[in-house]
C-alpha cells in the first residue's frame, strides 16, 4: 500500500508502530507450518528496535543473495542502516535469519500516479514499475529461495498472498491490532487488466501491474505494511513469485478492509532486470551525517558515499528538522527555510534537532539522518 514508511518519511523518520501480538489478519489465516514460505522477507529500516515495531515491508528471496520488493518501500530509505529478516514467522519472537544491504536498486521508471480522488498525495496514489532489488551484504544458505516466474500469471489463476502487515483489519494506527505478529496468508485470483482498472479512478498501469481478487468473503486486502509481500503462484507444482504488494483499495477511497483488487509489481514482466547486473544502484552512505555547533549556529556535514555499494548522487540535498514524538512515531518537522548546510539557532529552533540528507540518482532516492542535537528552548 502506498502509504508506507517511505511515503511517511517525509513526516516520521523511524516509523515505529504501537503494537502487541496478534492471532491473525482478519480476512486471512496465520501459517502455522514451519516449513511454508521460508523465503517471506521482512524489512526493518533502522535495524536498532523491536521487529514487531519497526518493521515496515515485506519481500520475497528470489536468489540466495537477493531480495525483491516494493520500489516505495526503498524510497527514502537509508540503505546502511537496512536489515532484512528472513523467515521471521513471529516478529516478537523471532529474528529470523539477518542480513544487512550490500546496495539497493529501484526498477527505472518506478513512479507514484497520485489518484484523482486525491491528487495533491502520493499516499492514495498508484504506482508503475514499483519493484526494487535488495543485494543482501552475503548469501543466505539457511532458507531456500523462491524462483521469479517466467511469465505473467492469466486471468484467474490461484494466487497466495503472504504478509506481515495488516492485511484486511480496517482499524487505525495505533490500535493494538495494527499489525500481524504472526505471518498470515490470503487466497487470491489473478484478475483481468481491464477489470482491475474500472475499479479505481487512478491509473493501473497494464505494462508493470498484476492484480487479484479475493477469493473470500469478507475479502483479504493488502493494507499497511504489508507493501513489498509476495503474491505466488504453482508452476509445475513448484511455488514462484509473481508478484510484490504495491496498491489497494486506498486509490479509490477505500478503507482497508473494504472489497477492492490488490495490486501487485509484477515481476515477471521484469524478471531479466531483477536477476541481471543491476547496473544502476541507490547512492549507499559511508557514514550518517554529522552535525558540529559553530557559535549561534549548527553545521551539518554531509555524509561519503560508498562507491562500490551504489552510484553517487546525481542530486543532493540538505534540510533541517525537529524530531518529536507523537507516541510511538519519531516525527521530523521540518525547519522552514532551512535548505543549508548552516542552520542559523533562533529562538523558534528548539528540541531535537537533526540534518537530514537526501540523495537520489537513476538506482533510486534514498534519505540519511544526523543523530539528534538538543536545542533548549
Amino acid at each position: 500500500m502506498i502509504l508506507r514508511f517511505a511515503a511517511l518519511a517525509a513526516a516520521v523518520s523511524a516509523a515505529s508502530v504501537l503494537a502487541a501480538p496478534v492471532q491473525a489478519m482478519t480476512n486471512g489465516r496465520p501459517v502455522t507450518d514451519s516449513a511454508a514460505a521460508p523465503w517471506v522477507a521482512t524489512l526493518d529500516p533502522l535495524g536498532d528496535g523491536r521487529l514487531v515495531d519497526d518493521a515496515v515491508c515485506g519481500g520475497a528471496l528470489v536468489t540466495p543473495d537477493r531480495v525483491v520488493t516494493a520500489a516505495h518501500c526503498l524510497d527514502g530509505t537509508d540503505p546502511s542502516r537496512l536489515r532484512i529478516h528472513l523467515n521471521a514467522r513471529v516478529l516478537s519472537a523471532e529474528l529470523g535469519v539477518v542480513r544487512a544491504a550490500r546496495s539497493v536498486a529501484s526498477l527505472p521508471g518506478y513512479r507514484i500516479l497520485r489518484s484523482p480522488l486525491a491528487p495533491e498525495s502520493d499516499d492514495t496514489g498508484s504506482a508503475r514499475y514499483d519493484l526494487a532489488v535488495i543485494l543482501l551484504d552475503r548469501p543466505v544458505t539457511e532458507v531456500p529461495y523462491l524462483p521469479v516466474a517466467r511469465s505473467r500469471p492469466a486471468a484467474g489463476t490461484p494466487m497466495s498472498f503472504f504478509a506481515h502487515g495488516l492485511t484486511g483489519k480496517n482499524v487505525p494506527p495505533g490500535d493494538p491490532d495494527y499489525r500481524n505478529d504472526v505471518l498470515n496468508r490470503g487466497e487470491l485470483a489473478v484478475l483481468a487488466h481491464r477489470d482491475c482498472a474500472a475499479a479505481t479512478p487512478a491509473i493501473v498501469d497494464e505494462a508493470s501491474v498484476v492484480c487479484a481478487r479475493s477469493l473470500s468473503a469478507p475479502p483479504v486486502t493488502g493494507c499497511w505494511r504489508d507493501s513489498g509481500s509476495p503474491a505466488v503462484v504453482s508452476v509445475a507444482g513448484r511455488p514462484a513469485l509473481a508478484g510484490v504488494f504495491s496498491f489497494g483499495g486506498e486509490t479509490a477511497g477505500k478503507a482497508c478492509g473494504e472489497p477492492a483488487p490488490v495490486a501487485f509489481g509484477d515481476v515477471a514482466s521484469f524478471r531479466q532486470w531483477i536477476l541481471g547486473p543491476l547496473h544502476e544502484r541507490a547512492p549507499y552512505p559511508l557514514s550518517r551525517p554529522v552535525v558540529a555547533a559553530a557559535g549561534q549556529s549548527l553545521r551539518c556535514a554531509g555524509p561519503t558515499w560508498d562507491r562500490r555499494r551504489g552510484q553517487r548522487p546525481l542530486d543532493e540535498r540538505i534540510s533541517w528538522a525537529v524530531r518529536s514524538y507523537v507516541g510511538p512515531y519519531p516525527v521530523l518537522t521540518p525547519i522552514p527555510d532551512a535548505t543549508s548546510t548552516v542552520l542559523r539557532l533562533t529562538a523558534d529552533v528548539k528540541g531535537e534537532v537533526v540534518c537530514v540528507v537526501d540523495a537520489r540518482n537513476g538506482g533510486g532516492a534514498i534519505r540519511t539522518l544526523s543523530a539528534a542535537t538538543r536545542i533548549a528552548g
